[in-house]
């Protein structure tokens, strides 16, 4: 079945789904603060998951105090970590550029699903790309925000 805005970690587990956001928490944190944009960015990755209100509030949670990544890794399948990954290297990016701690808490994601340092820097790639193409998007309805002109 394909649902409106099919995403792979729609095929996961709510328990798997609900790491997914951990690791968001985790990686988003590691610079030492959170801004409203990355906790935005939370909110809607949990909602795009479809995770339970329950699972919501239990990662709310972390959001006063971030997890360890291992305890949050135990039990993760591969799939699981590989989407964290993705999701966590594009929540990272929101203030536009990425933190030593942060590129630290990627890496440790990255080695954890078995992927290599090329790899992670294709999904690094591909964020740069997602943003270029948001700006590209705002400049064709003709609704540019401030430091599209940069990215594009």
């Amino acid at each position: 079945m394909i649902g409106l805005l099919p995403d792979a970690a729609l095929s996961l587990p709510e328990e798997q789904r609900r790491k997914i956001a951990c690791i968001l928490v985790l990686v988003a944190a590691s610079d030492g603060a959170l801004v409203r944009e990355e906790i935005s960015g939370i909110e809607a990755a949990m909602g795009s998951m479809m995770l339970h209100p329950e699972s919501r509030e239990e990662v709310r949670q972390l959001l006063t105090q971030p997890p360890e990544l291992e305890s949050i890794l135990d039990g993760m399948e591969v799939s699981a970590i590989r989407i964290a990954l993705r999701d966590s290297a594009l929540l990272a990016s929101v203030d536009g550029e990425y933190d030593e701690a942060e590129l630290w808490a990627l890496r440790r994601v990255s080695d954890a699903g078995g992927l290599s340092e090329n790899e992670l820097s294709s999904i690094l790639d591909w964020v740069s790309l997602s943003w270029k193409h948001g700006a590209l998007g705002r400049s064709i309805i003709a609704l540019p925000m401030p430091g599209d002109e940069s990215i594009l």
